[in-house]
């Protein structure tokens, strides 16, 4: 029986990696070729190259599949990536967890998991994962650090809203909370500033990033964490995956004529990206009049103004992608030419029509 396709599933945690090559034959039956336990530093790394070298068969390419579990995972990523010989799959937690259940698995175990890591990189097509350029993993971490920053300032100014709301407020407590707080917003300063610096550097970049700027109610925080969270879109070839990706795809349950779910929004996706969209929304349907017109024209229709300003976010989120992958400024008058396209065409419809008849 010859192997026509051989997979290792890694189980990772902040220490050990758990690990298991498995072989598929030519009549898709599976088997277990070898299954240990590496340490999570680069002699780890080495050690299970020289295991797999011994194990795997050398003229079949041999892919490595793990799940992406915060950090822990993007060192051994990166680290076989750079290995020709090898494919690399990471994904994400819900969807091995999907896999699992196929499985009826009784009990979890790490060792477990890494078996059925290996089985879902034999039976399923997955994407071979791609590194994020090294410019674009330093924006998106300091954005997130921003991020956390704002979360963190919010948080202290709720306290001292609270501290001084109370019966006789502590002057001491309140001072701490006031210079925690400045603190914090000097740090968030000191982010904004750092990542000018990232745009003004790449003269490409700070173009594209402007011509996203053109967008009204979209400023430059709102640009750059969203290309940097797309590393440049540069792995995305429609407008679908983009939506996917930040989890605004709509999702159906409906089953015969008994179950009839509602329609919503799946939020199987990147949190950052609708968190920074979230403000964007709200700024473009004040400021613009066309994202204004469609914002109340969703909410006379539910009566839901965050529904609409979801809305907004996944049309602003299109328009930033299309921007930014054709590097060209925002037309205001874009849709208005778009209707007027489609009126003209629509006349000509029916002028050919009625000559016809």
């Amino acid at each position: 029986m010859q192997t026509i396709k051989q997979n290792l599933g890694v189980d990772i945690d902040s220490k050990e990696l758990k690990v298991c090559l498995n072989f598929m034959m030519t009549d898709l039956s599976t088997k277990t070729k070898g299954s240990r336990t590496f340490k999570n530093t680069l002699n780890g790394f080495q050690a299970l190259q020289t295991w797999l070298d011994k194990k795997r068969i050398k003229d079949l390419s041999l892919s490595i599949t793990m799940e992406a579990t915060g950090v822990y995972y993007e060192n051994l990523a990166y680290f076989f990536q750079e290995k020709e010989s090898y494919l690399v799959h990471v994904v994400l937690p819900n969807s091995s967890s999907a896999y699992f259940k196929s499985l009826k698995l009784k009990s979890k175990t790490d060792k477990i998991d890494a078996w059925g890591l290996a089985q879902m990189g034999l039976e399923r097509r997955l994407k071979t994962w791609m590194p994020v350029s090294q410019q674009m993993r330093d924006v998106k971490k300091v954005v997130r650090e921003r991020i956390r920053l704002i979360r963190e300032k919010n948080m202290v100014t709720n306290q001292l809203h609270a501290e001084l709301a109370s019966y006789k407020p502590s002057s001491i407590v309140c001072k701490r909370y006031k210079n925690r707080a400045a603190f914090l917003d000097k740090q968030i300063q000191s982010c904004e500033k750092d990542l000018k610096k990232f745009v003004v550097k790449d003269p490409e970049l700070k173009e594209k990033i402007d011509n996203v700027c053109s967008i009204k109610g979209v400023a430059f925080i709102t640009a750059i964490g969203i290309v940097a969270e797309y590393n440049g879109f540069i792995l995305f070839k429609n407008r679908n995956q983009v939506v996917s990706f930040a989890g605004y795809d709509v999702i159906q349950k409906e089953s015969g004529t008994s179950i009839k779910g509602t329609e919503r929004m799946s939020k199987k996706g990147n949190s950052f990206v609708r968190q920074m969209m979230y403000m964007g929304a709200m700024s473009a349907a004040n400021c613009d009049p066309h994202h204004r017109a469609y914002y109340l024209r969703i909410v006379n229709k539910t009566n839901i103004k965050m529904k609409a300003n979801v809305a907004i976010q996944r049309k602003l989120l299109l328009l930033i992608y299309t921007l930014f992958t054709k590097n060209e400024q925002y037309d205001p008058l874009h849709f208005l030419k778009v209707q007027n396209r489609l009126k003209s065409k629509n006349t000509e419809q029916i002028e050919v029509a009625e000559v016809e008849n």
